[in-house]
This record gives C-alpha cells, structure tokens and sequence, in this order.
C-alpha cells in the first residue's frame, strides 16, 4: 500500500505490482475459481430393492453398499414391506458407480444390538452389486440357515 498526500488529506492506494509475480498470481486464482465452480460430487446411480429373510419381508434393516474403491457408503433403511433406497448423503439419493460389497443388518440401538441375521451378511458379506449409471433394482432374497 502507498499513502499519498493531497491538499493536507491522506489517502491509501493499492501499490500496483507489475512483471513476472503477478501473472502466475492470476493464472493460479483463476485456475481455482474455475476448480471450484464444479461439483465435487461423483457420478451416481439410483438403487432401490427389496429384502426378504426366508421369503418374508425385513423390516428395519440397513442396507449399506461400500464402493471396491475410493468412495463413499450409502445406506438406506428397509420398511415394512423390505423395501429400502439408498442416500449417497442425507439429501441426496444414489451410491458411487462401480462394485460394491453389500451389507445388511438388524443390529440397532432400538433392539439392543441384537443381530438376527447371519454373519455371511454383514460382518463376514459375501453379497456385492455393481452400480450402473441411471436405476438400478437389487432385491436381496436372504435365508436364515446356510
């Protein structure tokens, strides 16, 4: 900043910079307003389906997809009639494209914890899906006995 006097008053200029610093100055906040006007988040699928334990419909029990790679769990919650369709965030519905490894389970606070459903499931899963651009429909048919 330069202070500049006139007439007896003070006044603060901006000191202007010129040559080389301050074009990659520019070009650099540039490239980030740009970076940034983006979304930063990925490409989604919509998945929805049904959860049936031994032909009957599983009430209460979350469904969670884990992407193969980098990314993020998404997990929807099943109704009365098994039904469930999963939230990428809170607001937004979908999971990562690409495979994931599915885990269902009956394990909640509201049931102290109790677990009705196999380890092949949850714990141990041994269910995955792939999740393609656009709808896509999973039903899990589970069984209690291997």
């Amino acid at each position: 900043m330069t202070t500049v006097s006139t007439s007896g008053r003070s006044a603060v200029r901006p000191a202007v910079r010129s040559g080389p610093g301050l074009v990659p100055c520019v070009a650099i906040a540039v490239a980030t307003l740009i970076g940034c006007s983006g979304s930063k988040q990925p490409p989604l699928g919509s998945v929805e389906g049904c959860v049936t334990l031994d032909g009957k419909p599983l009430a209460a029990a979350a469904v969670l997809f884990t992407p193969a790679g980098p990314g993020r769990t998404s997990i929807g919650i099943t109704d009365s009639a098994g039904r469930y369709s999963l939230n990428y965030l809170r607001d937004i519905k979908g999971a990562d494209l690409g495979r994931h490894t599915v885990r269902i389970t009956t394990a909640t606070d509201d049931n102290g914890g109790k677990e009705r459903l196999p380890r092949r499931y949850h714990a141990k899963s041994q269910l995955t899906a792939s999740v393609e651009p656009g709808s896509n429909h999973y039903d899990f048919p589970l069984t209690s006995q291997p």
